[in-house]
């Protein structure tokens, strides 16, 4: 056996030198780019020249007990790039021999030492003529019992089966960040979006939303607190990290109840061909929970919604900025979203993010323009065109056909678009507004909980799934929900505003406006929060606030050259001033926007239900009227 070498840090071989201390490789005094895992391989063969470092020992060093990879391929991916790095072969090696599934040797005289011998394997001896062959004999006999009894899951692991399932339930949590570099960011936080968005297809899957995913970045929960707080059986662990100028993406897919791993994989992907490898990872991973997937969701996908580079890097950093929500992050999005469909004018989901961000992202401001919503159509449609299968671009249609009057017409987009995607939590609630403006209370709670359970730590999906029950007087149950969102995040402006709206009904003023002025102070001065604050000043005796609160909308509606829009419709309802509400709304009929049919859920303009003048616009705008709300007695009107 060859002498270890331990005298020297710096080891020499040929023309190359090595400094362990550093972990620096040099070839005739230049420095040459090695990554650690092949450099530690390397590391490890020139502490031992001659001897055969094991298979199992590398594993061992590089790849931990508690690390889940392919280790074949990782291994052989490692030594392929020590190779290349030294200009090495298999077939006729000069430093590195390989032993057939035992391990590696360093076959190169290191600091002048002699080179050292082959390795002599002796001749096989027959079994029988060995002492231990009997003692085989009884193992042999006892693994065979073992494997028929799979005892410990041993006949699974052996197999390949897994011994669980089908799995109803999984999430994919944050994808790891492990490059070094903060720009890649948005490819990992895009990765756990896209692959979320593949498994989220199957119906036989309940599969919780991205965002709910992404409450637990940077957490340092075990796997079964988070497996039970978003009620999963099953959880998806992505990294990527940097492999020279390509990239190395890791799965894992863990059983939350065991903590058994199920599943593991590594791929090595130049970074403009992770779109193309996430449809495959899907399909291995739904293979492994055994989940039952339909030919038709087979067929969806293997037939994935592919891209240019370009066009995929631009979309996913605008789903990146997307996630962040703030106006700042919605218009960089948009603008993300319009380069990526400039670059390639068939990729369909980029259209229908924008024609989300069109017809949602306004829909309470001030003074929104029809032109919008026209927009938003065109690229819903659009998307479409290009793909009928997008549940996005359908909730989005069933969301423009509300603001536009065609109830038919939004409720069929609603149903399709969780008859493609059962598990679009965005979907789900949408329809719960829907089913609950039309007062179809019970349909809509059913909705609501469905989206509650695939959104349960995303505060915007359980602020808005909980509207209906404010709209149908359930106000304690709506402002319990409100709190669980603030206990979320209690930065979350939305569940300020609703639980605001939900205390002046309640009469609760004070908490009211304290809800109310805490959401302008995080969303700043936008529409909806002013006038639903200036409608709790006036209920609470401080007309004066609430009239300064309303010049300033009416000043920021003058100066867009706009009527005005929901705020001041509920500012002036808190006044009691039915004159200018009913003004507004005529003006909102002609202009054919979409507030009329908002109000018609909102508790804080039910002193005006019962007015001839609201039950006629209803009808005009072609509500059932079963869908009206009920009679009361009618307002005093306080302006006068």
């Amino acid at each position: 056996m060859a002498p270890q070498v331990q005298a020297s840090r710096v080891l020499q071989f040929g023309a190359f030198e090595v400094d362990l201390r550093t972990g620096s490789l040099r070839k005739s005094g230049a420095r040459i780019k090695l990554q650690e895992q092949p450099f530690q391989i390397l590391a490890m063969l020139l502490e031992k020249p001659g001897d055969m470092v094991t298979r199992e020992e590398l594993r061992q060093k590089l790849w931990p007990a508690d690390t889940f990879v392919d280790f074949d391929n990782g291994l052989n991916t490692a030594i392929k790039k020590l190779r290349d790095t030294l200009g090495d072969s298999a077939d006729s090696p000069r430093f590195i021999e390989t032993l057939p599934k035992r391990g590696y040797r360093f076959i190169y005289p290191v600091n002048g030492a002699r080179a050292p011998a082959a390795v002599q394997v002796p001749p096989p001896v027959a079994w029988w003529r060995q002492p231990w062959a009997t003692g085989l004999l009884v193992l042999t006999v006892l693994f065979a019992a073992l494997l028929g009894t799979n005892v410990g899951g041993l006949r699974d692991r052996i197999t390949g089966r897994t011994g669980i399932g089908p799995i109803a339930s999984v999430a994919v949590l944050p994808c790891k960040n492990l490059t070094g570099d903060p720009e890649q960011e948005f490819l990992a936080d895009g990765l756990t979006d896209v692959l979320t968005t593949h498994l989220a297809q199957v119906k036989s899957l309940t599969v919780p939303s991205v965002t709910s995913s992404m409450y637990f970045k940077g957490e340092h929960k075990k796997l079964s607190e988070i497996a039970r707080e978003l009620k999963v059986q099953a959880m998806v662990e992505p990294s990527v990290q940097r492999s020279r100028d390509r990239l190395l993406v890791n799965f894992q897919l863990i059983h939350a109840p065991t903590d058994r791993h199920l599943w593991a994989k590594s791929y090595e992907v130049e970074p403009k061909n992770v779109q193309a490898l996430l449809p495959t990872v899907a399909r291995e991973i739904l293979e492994a929970m055994n989940a039952q997937v339909t030919l038709e969701e087979k067929s969806r996908l293997s037939s994935s919604r592919e891209t240019t580079p370009e066009a995929y890097e631009a979309y996913m950093k605008g789903l990146y900025h997307l996630r962040k929500g703030t106006e700042a992050d919605r218009f960089k999005a948009a603008e993300l979203f319009n380069k990526a469909v400039e670059i390639d004018q068939r990729f369909a989901p980029a259209y229908a993010d924008l024609a989300a961000l069109h017809a949602h992202g306004g829909a309470y401001l001030v003074g929104a323009e029809i032109s919008d919503r026209a927009l938003a159509r065109k690229w819903a449609d659009k998307a479409l065109e290009l793909d009928s299968t997008l549940a996005e671009a359908h909730a989005t249609l069933g969301w423009i056909d509300s603001t536009d009057w065609n109830w038919t017409g939004a409720e069929e987009h609603y149903k399709r678009a969780i008859e493609l995607n059962p598990n679009h939590a965005i979907g789900h609630t949408w329809y719960a507004q829907f089913l609950g403006g039309m007062r179809r209370f019970e349909e809509a709670f059913a909705q609501s909980q469905i989206a509650m359970r695939l959104g349960p730590a995303d505060p915007d999906i359980i602020t808005h799934a909980a509207f209906p029950y404010l709209a149908a007087g359930r106000i304690d149950q709506a402002i319990a929900y409100w709190q669980s969102v603030l206990e979320l995040d209690p930065n979350y402006w939305g569940a300020h505003t609703f639980l605001g709206r939900a205390y002046v009904k309640k009469g609760m003023y004070k908490e009211g406006i304290a809800a109310l002025e805490r959401t302008i102070e995080l969303r700043g001065r936008e529409g909806i929060a002013l006038g639903t604050l200036a409608n709790a000043y006036a209920k609470a005796g401080r007309r004066d606030e609430a009239l300064k609160l309303l010049r300033e909308l009416e000043e920021r509606a003058r100066k867009r050259g706009t009527p005005g829009g929901y705020g001041m419709v509920v500012a002036y309802a808190g006044l009691g001033d039915g004159e200018k509400v009913f003004a507004l709304l005529e003006k909102s009929f002609e202009r054919h926007t979409g507030i009329i049919f908002l109000l018609k859920s909102d508790p804080l303009f039910e002193p005006f239900d019962s007015d001839p003048r609201y039950r006629d616009l209803l009808i005009r705008i072609g509500l059932p009227p079963e869908s009206f709300p009920p009679v009361a007695a009618a307002p005093k009107d306080r302006s006068k």
